[in-house]
C-alpha cells in the first residue's frame, strides 16, 4: 500500500504512521519498522503518544520522525479526556514544553491537535520544525484533516481511492454514485482553501482568552522575527 501511495503522489512528502503494536514494543522494533517504511518511500515516520526515548533512538540512526502534541486521543483518558488544549496558561505552557521536548529529541515535525489557535501560532513561531495543525487554527505550517471528515464518508474505513471500477457490475449490484471524482474535487477544494488562507476560518478555530495569550508571551519570551 505504501508503494502505491508513493507512486500516486511522487512529489508529495509521505508521512507513515507506525501502529502502536510496533512502535511501543521496543526501540529495535520501532527502528526496524521505520526503516522498512523508509525503504518503501516514506519521508517521515509518525507515531502518536510514544515515549521521547523511542524517538531519540530513531533520531540516532537518522530517521526523520514526527510526534503528536495537544489533544492526543490515544492517551486522552490519562490527560483528562477529550477536549481542547491550550486555553489556560498552564495548558498552553504544557503544549509548548512538549513541543520543545520533541524538537530536542530530534523531531522534524509534530501534529498539533485541537490547541487554541493563538497559542498554536505562538508555539509555531518559536520552534524550528514543522507544526501541522489538526483543529489548531491557521497559524501553523500546514493543515491536516482526516479524509473521512473532509469528504463526509459515513464509514470510517473507505475501501480505497484507486482507479474506479469500470467493468460490468455483478447482477446483484447497483451503482448509485461514483465517489472517485468527488473525492478528488474535495481534496482539491481543501488544498485551494488552505493556499488562499480561507481554511480554517475564525469560526473553525479554538480561541484563547487574550489574557492567557499575553501571559504566555510574557512567560516564554518574544518569538524571533519570521
Amino acid at each position: 500500500m505504501l508503494d502505491q501511495v508513493v507512486a500516486g503522489a511522487p512529489k508529495t512528502v509521505i508521512v507513515c504512521n507506525l501502529p502502536p503494536t510496533v512502535a511501543y514494543v521496543s526501540d529495535s522494533e520501532a527502528i526496524r519498522a521505520a526503516m522498512i517504511a523508509r525503504d518503501h518511500g516514506a519521508d517521515i515516520i509518525y507515531s502518536s503518544g510514544n515515549s521521547l526515548r523511542r524517538f531519540e533512538a530513531m533520531a540516532e540512526v537518522g530517521i526523520n520522525f514526527g510526534g503528536h502534541v495537544g489533544l492526543v486521543p490515544i492517551r486522552s483518558s490519562r490527560d483528562g479526556g477529550l477536549g481542547a488544549r491550550g486555553k489556560t496558561l498552564d495548558g498552553a505552557l504544557r503544549v509548548y514544553e512538549e513541543t520543545l521536548a520533541y524538537q530536542k529529541a530530534g523531531a522534524v515535525m509534530v501534529e498539533m491537535e485541537c490547541v487554541a489557535a493563538e497559542i498554536a501560532a505562538e508555539i509555531t513561531r518559536r520552534v524550528d520544525m514543522l507544526v501541522i495543525s489538526l483543529g489548531s487554527g491557521n497559524g501553523c505550517d500546514g493543515q491536516f484533516l482526516y479524509s473521512v471528515d473532509l469528504l463526509g464518508f459515513l464509514e470510517p474505513r473507505f475501501p480505497g481511492l484507486g482507479k474506479p471500477y469500470e467493468g460490468p457490475l455483478p447482477r446483484h449490484a447497483r451503482r448509485y454514485a461514483n465517489l472517485f471524482e468527488e473525492t478528488k474535487r474535495g481534496f482539491a477544494a481543501f488544498r485551494a482553501d488552505v493556499e488562499r488562507g480561507d481554511f480554517p476560518a475564525p469560526a473553525e478555530m479554538i480561541k484563547a482568552d487574550p489574557n492567557v495569550v499575553a501571559a504566555f508571551r510574557s512567560r516564554v519570551g518574544e518569538a524571533a522575527p519570521s
